[in-house]
């Protein structure tokens, strides 16, 4: 869904658009819950099944939208320019579990690319990605230190993604 409203705006204006990976947390909750509900019932190691489940889920997820963004075109036929914000602080306490995975997912195809056409991996050019530095992130003894790590592996693939302090961002 968030995909074909990128494409709707993209295709009715010229510039760039940036939406927030944040957006998909209340869908990844309820994946999860429900994942929850089904282990319980159908598994003989529950713990471990909801969790090859939620990653599973979770990653293809992040790969269609990854694959939708860069497979479709704006009206002036090019793939929309589009900016993902990774921002942890502009969830709930309670939810900020989610949208880390949601980001490390997305680095982690980001780092890995796609098959184009032809089968070769590449590194797609959209979405640009913004990576908030926070003090949840920014040292190597904080809670999502990992996360910038993963983000700094990045680069060498696809140039992103690009930094803003949080501190800054505020101000």
């Amino acid at each position: 869904v968030a995909t074909q409203i990128i494409q709707g705006v993209a295709g009715l204006q010229y510039g760039g658009i940036t939406v927030t990976m944040s957006h998909l947390v209340p869908a990844l909750k309820m994946t999860y819950d429900s994942l929850k509900k089904k282990a319980y019932r159908v598994a003989k190691n529950p713990e471990e099944y909801l969790q090859e489940e939620y990653k599973e889920k979770l990653s293809d997820g992040i790969q269609t939208f990854m694959y939708q963004v860069n497979s479709m075109f704006t009206t002036q036929g090019q793939t929309p320019f589009l900016t993902v914000n990774l921002y942890i602080n502009e969830v709930k306490e309670e939810d900020k579990r989610f949208l880390a995975d949601i980001i490390e997912e997305v680095f982690k195809q980001r780092i890995k690319g796609f098959k184009d056409r032809y089968g070769n991996w590449v590194a797609p050019a959209f979405p640009k990605l913004i990576y908030v530095l926070e003090e949840d992130n920014i040292t190597e003894d904080s809670k999502y230190w990992y996360l910038t790590k993963l983000a700094a592996k990045c680069p060498a693939k696809s140039l992103v993604p690009d930094y803003i302090s949080e501190k800054k961002l505020l101000e």
